[in-house]
């Protein structure tokens, strides 16, 4: 009889231990601080951006199962609703790993423009917001995306709906995204060529953030001298795969960002690049996972 008491007293004390973990936990998800985490996901694409329960995902990589790896260590695992993934371009790289959260999570809307592929990642992807019956955004130049603690990300490019729906060069209407929360700014460049890089600095708008994610991995064909020079970023981003056979990043790049005095972080060699952003009068802080 007694030891049956103990039994019952210990899972008790057990499920009251819990439940206090449990409510310091949600209650700290629900503060007015958020994060910003450039997803190792090798050779590849994925932001997580989070604020409480709030959560954005631009791009996923091209590995499903890696994909939902990441996001376990990061989104709460009672939390099973994304509200927002945006699709920069439909490249294998960016939107392979998408296929899989469909299934694993709850999709509010997801954002992309109207560029086509003729790929069967592209064409499966498709199929799975058709079914799911996502709210489907257009991402075009001004379009907001406001957060609870009053942060808000909006649209830079494309400046127009894309008319060339079937263009080969996918990465030419990538989604450009630019991040505010106070003093901190993070802007987010997809695969964006130098050519269309010069449009956004021709039509002078306000690009200048203090994180850059560079452009197409490190690539030659992106983060030009003009463009670099009007964002001015104290930290530059590298999403790469390690020892990829493209080459990025690219060294001229390298040496490029190095003359602008910057931080250089890539995934390949740090992992999960996490930045926690407490306060929006204080600078966002770069975290050790």
């Amino acid at each position: 009889m007694k030891n049956k008491r103990k039994i019952i007293y210990s899972l008790l004390i057990s499920i009251v231990a819990l439940a206090i973990i449990l409510a310091v936990l949600i209650f700290r998800s629900r503060d007015g601080g958020m994060s910003v985490v450039f997803l190792n996901v090798g050779q590849g694409d994925s932001i997580l951006i989070q604020q409480g329960s709030q959560q954005i995902l631009i791009d996923g990589g091209k590995d499903g199962k890696l994909l939902l790896e990441k996001l376990g260590k990061h989104i709460p695992f009672w939390d099973r609703k994304i509200e927002l993934i945006i699709e920069t371009h439909p490249d294998a790289d960016h939107i392979g790993g998408l296929i899989e959260i469909f299934r694993a999570y709850e999709i509010g809307s997801v954002m992309k423009t109207e560029m086509q592929s003729q790929s069967q990642t592209f064409k499966t992807l498709e199929d799975v917001i058709v079914k799911e019956k996502s709210e489907v955004i257009d991402a075009t130049h001004g379009v907001k995306i406001k957060f609870a603690n009053k942060a808000e990300a909006k649209v830079i490019f494309p400046f127009e709906k894309i008319v060339d729906v079937e263009a080969k060069d996918t990465n030419a209407a990538s989604v450009v995204l630019k991040l505010n929360y106070g003093e901190n700014s993070f802007l987010f460049t997809g695969d964006l060529p130098s050519e269309q890089e010069e449009e956004i600095v021709n039509k002078n708008i306000d690009i200048k953030s203090d994180v850059l994610k560079v452009g197409h991995h490190g690539s030659k064909y992106s983060t030009s001298e003009e463009f670099l020079k009007l964002v001015n970023p104290r930290d530059g981003i590298i999403s790469v795969g390690k020892n990829n056979s493209y080459g990025h990043p690219n060294q001229e790049v390298l040496q490029r960002l190095l003359l602008h005095k910057m931080n250089i972080f890539r995934t390949d060699e740090r992992g999960d690049i996490y930045y926690e952003c407490q306060n929006p009068n204080i600078k966002c802080q770069m975290k050790s996972l």
